[in-house]
């Protein structure tokens, strides 16, 4: 299964959601979708249908940028959902990777 997710902000999904939404954006208070809209002071139920949206529109999942802040990512997957399970791979203890991570939280191997 490929995971497709479309990021809610780029024109061409603006556009798409103008379309799809332009008979229901009385019922959610709202004249007009673009951006600001759905990242400021669209109501839970239009952000709920543009999800809905989404879904139907054979997508794995969604995500957009929190209104906690431009460098935080909210994703969401949408059930049911297929996780392929793959064996483990050993990672050294002297990879790069790792070792940042341990750092980051402050973290050691017990010897």
């Amino acid at each position: 299964m490929m995971w497709m997710m479309p990021e809610m902000l780029p024109i061409p999904w603006i556009s798409h959601l103008r379309k799809s939404l332009a008979t229901h954006l009385s019922r959610f208070g709202v004249e007009d979708i673009d951006a600001s809209v759905l990242q400021k002071t669209a109501p839970r139920k239009l952000t709920q249908f543009v999800s809905r949206i989404v879904f139907y529109s054979g997508f794995s999942g969604i995500y957009y940028l929190s209104l906690d802040g431009p460098d935080i990512e909210n994703w969401a997957l949408f059930e049911p959902f297929q996780i392929n399970v793959r064996d483990p791979e050993t990672v050294p203890v002297g990879d790069r990777d790792l070792q940042l991570a341990l750092r980051l939280h402050s973290l050691k191997f017990k010897e």
